[in-house]
């Protein structure tokens, strides 16, 4: 009867194709192959992961001063520009003198007057003309009236403004030919040889390092250098040369300043950005950073830290890194409970521990159960 009818014979034909294709690519969704994903593993208690600490932190002048007159008066003549190099002793700018001048002269006239009468009665006490009360009161006038004069003149002296220090004139802050206060900021100099960069350490960093004495007993200065955002990979190195024993009460850190010299090759300026590097000694004994002297010394003390990258949560926010299980070569989610940052890495409180293994790269792209292998290289 298929004879007689041909077109029914190829439909036929054509469902059972389609049966079969089918058939195929389930059994190939069926056995779909996982294949194991190379990812860097990181063994918790490893000390590479607290071995560097960055904080951020701006580039400052060692020494700065906010230049300004003792004296009130009319500003005459900037006799300086903005990016100057100026010696110490250098004059600045002067105001008006007429007014303090004068005031100069009458006090000097004063002072003459009240010689004068001291003198007069001196003589006239040695014949015993006047009593010594008398003498006396003459003695506190001319006291008075030299003091006087000292004051004056000071104050026409201050009507010059010099450089207390070589350094560069960073910034004029009155216009010229300006009325100013006593004590007004009109200029601001600059050391332009040495520089220092303030940064802030937390207590969970602060607390890991043992106390010094003073700033000449601590011993990481050549583990510090400074590295500017505008130069990535390019290290200068520095020192400590001040830290404040004390936390901030609002931010619960620690201020340390690190001083280093301006390069020659490059032009570094006060307010550029950039962050001090301190690499940790191998040597746990080596480790003397800023501990107030009132702290407890925690010399056995170790966190459990765990790099940053590692580190992922949950839609509810919680915290949970990828363990890795050695006998499975798989990898299977662990919730923790984080601390405080410490450089790079984060206090882990608890969820692990010491000797755990963890996946710390490729970290977003894994799952409950997936099969991985340590990346090389």
């Amino acid at each position: 009867m298929l004879k007689k009818y041909p077109f029914f014979k190829l439909l036929m034909l054509f469902f059972v194709s389609i049966a079969t294709l089918t058939a195929c690519d389930d059994e190939a969704v069926g056995v779909r192959e996982v294949f194991s994903r190379p990812v860097k593993l990181f063994q918790v208690g490893d000390d590479n992961a607290q071995r560097v600490f960055r904080f951020p932190g701006s580039v400052s002048a060692a020494k700065q001063s906010d230049m300004a007159f003792e004296v009130a008066g009319k500003i005459t003549d900037f006799l300086v520009t903005e990016g100057e190099l100026v010696p110490a002793g250098t004059v600045l700018a002067k105001l008006d003198p007429t007014t303090l001048a004068a005031e100069r002269d009458r006090a000097l006239a004063e002072r003459n007057a009240a010689q004068a009468d001291f003198e007069r009665y001196e003589i006239a006490f040695n014949r015993q003309a006047v009593t010594r009360q008398q003498l006396d009161l003459a003695r506190r006038n001319l006291e008075v009236a030299t003091a006087g004069l000292r004051q004056a003149k000071k104050a026409l002296e201050d009507t010059v403004l010099r450089a207390p220090f070589t350094g560069r004139i960073a910034r004029k802050v009155v216009e010229d030919y300006a009325n100013v206060q006593a004590k007004q900021t009109v200029l601001i100099l600059q050391t332009d040889d040495a520089l220092e960069m303030k940064v802030h350490v937390s207590e969970a960093d602060w607390v890991r390092n043992k106390r010094v004495e003073d700033i000449e007993t601590i011993e990481i200065n050549s583990n510090i250098s400074v590295e500017l955002s505008t130069l990535p990979g390019e290290m200068f190195p520095a020192k400590i040369t001040s830290f404040s024993s004390m936390a901030d009460p609002i931010t619960r850190t620690f201020e340390v300043t690190v001083g280093f010299e301006t390069p020659q090759l490059v032009s570094i300026s006060p307010g550029m950005t950039g962050s001090v590097i301190y690499e940790m000694p191998h040597d746990p004994n080596k480790i003397s950073l800023l501990v107030p002297t009132n702290a407890v010394v925690l010399a056995q003390f170790s966190l459990l830290l765990v790099p940053e990258s590692a580190v992922l949560s949950t839609a509810d926010k919680v915290p949970y890194v990828w363990l890795y299980d050695k006998k499975t070569g798989t990898v299977f989610q662990r919730i923790i409970t984080l601390g405080d940052p410490v450089g790079n890495s984060i206090h882990v409180k608890a969820g692990l521990e010491r000797g755990d293994i963890i996946a710390v790269s490729g970290v977003r792209s894994l799952g409950e159960g997936y099969p991985v292998h340590a990346l090389k290289g």
